[in-house]
């Protein structure tokens, strides 16, 4: 990569919660086992807005933005993990952390994405040879341990960006806790994960997936991605709420509940819900969040099975990938993202965000 290392990229500082991001003009540099890639697109996550409003802390000044995609602008020598060698104007998406491959936690307990020398884009101080690594930039320089899949040509931008973060992230959950054709699901949170856990759901033989949220547009919006039931919680009542799910499920309860809202009513509301041999899933408390009161009588007796998943298995990111590749018809995936800026207008495009009127805000730095 000698070639390109007088080059500059632009980047978007993130110094702290209520400080306007810094946009700055940084040298590549010339690192081994690396693919320099320059970014077409990146949105913003949950978790972003988590750092940027200060409930997650963040090492600044940080780079953030993970759910992204980009092209090799670079020669390289690294291959896709489909054994091709990458080359220059690939589009390519990657798993959201790097892993070793040889520790306990990547091959004892098979959870990759907490290796013990996990690297995280998006969510690394800005120093050294972490300066481009998070997607609010022109540029990012992907570390050895990524696992980097080609995007197949039929998949826009629009329908990529947020694969590699959110529906990755539900399946890998989905995928822990089982799934089982002809059950009942509901779902707490209609924003990403809650609108790609619809139809994923659907897609894997559910019937009745039933979604709860404050948000009645995004309810109506997760209607088009395979919701059969809404709930606007604001407006209906956990009491009515209860005695309609009875109803749907002939008083024997939901089978599967998946918490992917943050809300400290979630989990809670769905341990209510689910019938006896239920199994509820939490995708959704990745920020720091204490003292939430549970039905643990109803845990026990109810023989609930309780999972926790976080980040995702980066082999998931191929289903991820194939999913869309095949429903993309069938679902209006490239809907997702309602507004796309461009890097000097992130501050706006947080704004934005935080209104959540859109289900994902985009960051196109070639704008």
């Amino acid at each position: 990569m000698s070639a390109i290392t007088q080059n500059y990229a632009r980047i978007a500082l993130f110094h702290g919660t209520d400080t306007p991001f810094e946009i700055q003009h940084i040298p590549i540099q010339d690192i081994n086992n690396t693919v320099l890639v320059q970014v077409d697109l990146a949105t913003i996550c949950g978790s972003d807005l988590h750092t940027v409003s200060g409930r997650r802390n963040a090492e600044v000044p940080c780079v953030l933005g993970h759910e992204t995609i980009g092209t090799v602008a670079s020669t390289t020598t690294i291959h896709s993990a489909d054994g091709k060698l990458l080359r220059i104007g690939d589009r390519i998406v990657w798993s959201l952390t790097t892993s070793c491959g040889v520790c306990h936690l990547c091959v004892n307990k098979n959870i990759p994405q907490k290796c013990e020398t996990l690297f995280k884009y998006g969510h690394a101080q800005c120093v050294g040879e972490n300066q481009l690594s998070g997607g609010f930039a022109t540029h990012i320089q992907l570390k050895s341990g990524s696992t980097i899949f080609h995007i197949p040509e039929v998949i826009t931008d629009v329908e990529a960006a947020p694969i590699n973060c959110a529906l990755a992230t539900v399946i890998n959950g989905l995928n822990k806790i089982e799934t089982f054709p002809g059950e009942t699901a509901i779902v707490h949170g209609a924003g990403m994960l809650g609108v790609y856990a619809a139809c994923y759901l659907r897609e894997q033989g559910y019937d009745i997936v039933v979604i709860v949220d404050k948000n009645s547009n995004r309810l109506q919006f997760a209607e088009k991605f395979g919701a059969t039931h809404t709930f606007n919680s604001d407006i209906v009542s956990n009491d009515e709420i209860s005695a309609q799910l009875k109803e749907l499920t002939k008083n024997c309860g939901v089978d599967l509940a998946i918490e992917v809202s943050g809300s400290p009513s979630a989990l809670p509301d769905l341990i209510e819900w689910l019938g006896i041999g239920g199994r509820c899933l939490t995708l959704g408390y990745v920020y720091p969040l204490e003292n939430i009161p549970i039905h643990v009588h109803q845990l026990v007796t109810k023989c609930i099975n309780l999972q926790g998943v976080h980040n995702y298995h980066p082999n998931v990111l191929k289903t991820a990938l194939r999913f869309v590749e095949k429903n993309r018809i069938k679902y209006p995936f490239s809907e997702l993202i309602g507004h796309i800026y461009p890097l000097s207008g992130i501050d706006a495009a947080f704004r934005r965000a935080f209104h959540q009127d859109a289900i994902r805000i985009g960051i196109n730095p070639r704008l």
